[in-house]
């Protein structure tokens, strides 16, 4: 099949869309539609320090890419990685985390604790950047019906994380795009397709998604 746009070859076919796109529109899509989810929440402004939580996976991995290419060109906004899990800034590791940071020459910081968040002791972080995707925010509103608790979908609660903003910029993105996403982007840096779920609810309505799609 040929790309729709540029009638290269096709990669991807955005089921939603009806599109065939090339890895190259492919990426521009997904691009288009973060920045515009950034400009609507008024996600970035100057003076920023986002850190973004990378897991290993490639949603985390992705979205600590676009981050980088979106910031490159801007003084204003400082760019951190922090590492879900605290071991992975220890020198010489080499988790799947750390190697994401350093192949983008992003640097890691660890994860501060709750008394520390805005203050000197990490770099004054205003933003936390993590890699919810459009599979996940219809995840979680399924889950609030199943559990009773759809009220909060009318009132959620501020998304915040120690009192510092949360942003997600891939809301409007679904997670199989965000892989391929990284496999164009990555430059061959290996991550998992997706972090293990320990929550049994959480797995079955993960199923229960997959199957309705």
């Amino acid at each position: 099949m040929r790309c729709d746009t540029c009638r290269n070859e096709a990669v991807f076919f955005q089921a939603y869309s009806g599109r065939h796109l090339c890895s190259r529109h492919l990426v521009a899509d997904i691009e288009t539609r973060a920045k515009r989810s950034i400009r609507s929440h008024r996600w970035m402004r100057p003076g920023d320090h986002i850190a973004v939580v990378v897991s290993g996976d490639r949603k985390s991995a992705a979205l600590l890419s676009f981050l980088k290419k979106l910031t490159a060109g801007r003084r204003d906004v400082r760019l951190s990685a922090v590492p879900v899990c605290e071991d992975d800034t220890r020198e010489g590791t080499n988790s799947a985390a750390m190697r994401v940071a350093e192949s983008l020459q992003v640097r890691c910081i660890k994860k501060p604790a709750p008394r520390d968040f805005g203050t000197a002791l990490n770099g004054n972080i205003t933003k936390i950047a993590v890699a919810v995707s459009l599979d996940d925010i219809a995840q979680s509103v399924l889950s609030q019906f199943l559990f009773g608790n759809a009220d909060r979908l009318v009132h959620p609660p501020p998304a915040e994380w120690y009192r510092i903003p949360v942003i997600c910029p891939f809301i409007a993105v679904p997670s199989e795009e965000l892989e391929r996403y990284w496999e164009s982007e990555g430059g061959g840096t290996e991550c998992v397709s997706m972090t293990s779920c320990h929550d049994i609810v959480m797995q079955e309505t993960r199923a229960m998604l997959e199957g309705f799609s």
